[in-house]
């Protein structure tokens, strides 16, 4: 059976240094959960109004903003109605990053169109 062990008393056997830092994580994680009712609120907007902008109802408000994921389209419907702009950012690891320098991208149906119309007219010429 487990048992479990209050969390004071695991950090109590750090040193003061380590102590340190685990707060210092602890609260960055903490600040990073920043729902989106409490985005709606710091911008003073209502669910009545958001609903009026997204053109829906406040129930449906309601429930995207205790979904725990959602679609990035429905997101940037949400943030557009508080007035902001959703941006997304990819960052990839250096190695993915290398390999994709060295292979290049994979072709597109276009690309891939145009290098055969290229590859053909070259034989017939």
């Amino acid at each position: 059976m487990k048992t479990s062990v209050p969390f004071a008393a695991i950090l109590a056997t750090f040193s003061s240094e380590r102590q340190q830092k685990v707060k210092k994580r602890a609260a960055e994680l903490i600040a990073e959960e920043f729902t989106l009712r409490d985005l709606r609120k710091s911008k003073r907007i209502t669910q009545e109004e958001v609903a009026r902008r997204l053109s829906g109802r406040q129930g449906h408000v309601s429930r995207l903003e205790q979904r725990a994921d959602m679609k990035l389209s429905t997101l940037r419907e949400y943030v557009r109605a508080l007035g902001g702009d959703l941006q997304l950012r990819v960052i990839f690891p250096a190695e993915i990053a290398r390999e994709y320098r060295d292979t290049g991208p994979e072709p597109t149906r276009r690309n891939r169109t145009t290098s055969l119309k290229k590859a053909s007219s070259r034989k017939t010429a």
